[in-house]
């Protein structure tokens, strides 16, 4: 008798319902996310929009700045003399750009012996102005000032930058203190202030040796 195939006759495994454990957790993180999209949609979407019209108002804020500053930098290009630059920086006072229209006047007219309209114009461009341009300024004014012998003003706006080692203009502020010392007999203070100037700052520090010559010996 024929022997039969037991393997024919074993009962078939069912497989429809079986399911691994890596698809169970996939679908839970399908409900939980599909759950928690439907409590949350309306907040998601909400701040969504918020930040999209974040950015879209800084752009804006971006090129309206952009636009504002070519403005600015085309009416400065226009105007080509004295009279109007001075009309320029007048109506834009306040600007950066316009503290150093001021400046470049304040120069005119420091050169035309104006000291008067110099002062006013270099004022003017010390409260406008960003460093390094502003200390500049300041140190024309200090030289129109003493030009009108109003020296203690002077020294004091030479004072802090000549104190200030990240000042840009240190070294010059140093010289005119050192040259308005020698002028007043100071010969002490003179020559700290001759010491005190950076070997690096060439200029300032031979013209200050040629003051310090002059000085009485110690």
């Amino acid at each position: 008798m024929a022997k039969q195939n037991s393997s024919k006759n074993a009962p078939k495994k069912d497989e429809r319902n079986i399911v691994g454990p890596d698809q169970v957790e996939i679908q839970d993180l399908e409900d939980s996310a599909i759950m928690f999209w439907e409590k949350y949609k309306s907040t998601i979407l909400a701040s969504v929009a918020f930040i999209f019209a974040v950015f879209l108002g800084y752009q804006g804020l971006k090129f309206m700045q952009a636009r504002a500053e070519k403005q600015l930098q085309d009416g400065y290009a226009a105007a080509n003399d004295s009279d109007a630059k001075a009309a320029w920086a007048a109506d834009e006072s306040g600007e950066a750009l316009s503290g150093f229209a001021f400046k470049e006047l304040g120069d005119e007219a420091f050169e035309a012996g104006d000291y008067s309209k110099a002062e006013g114009y270099y004022r003017e461009a010390v409260e406008a102005t960003e460093a390094p341009v502003d200390e500049a300024a300041t140190v024309a004014l200090a030289v129109v000032l003493i030009a009108q012998d109003k020296t203690d003003e002077a020294k004091g706006l030479l004072q802090p930058i000549a104190d200030n080692p990240a000042a840009f203009a240190q070294a010059e502020a140093q010289y005119r203190l050192a040259y308005l010392a020698s002028e007043e007999g100071d010969a002490v203070t003179a020559r700290s202030l001759i010491e005190a100037i950076d070997e690096q700052a060439f200029f300032w520090k031979t013209r200050a040796q040629a003051i310090e010559q002059k000085l009485p010996e110690a």
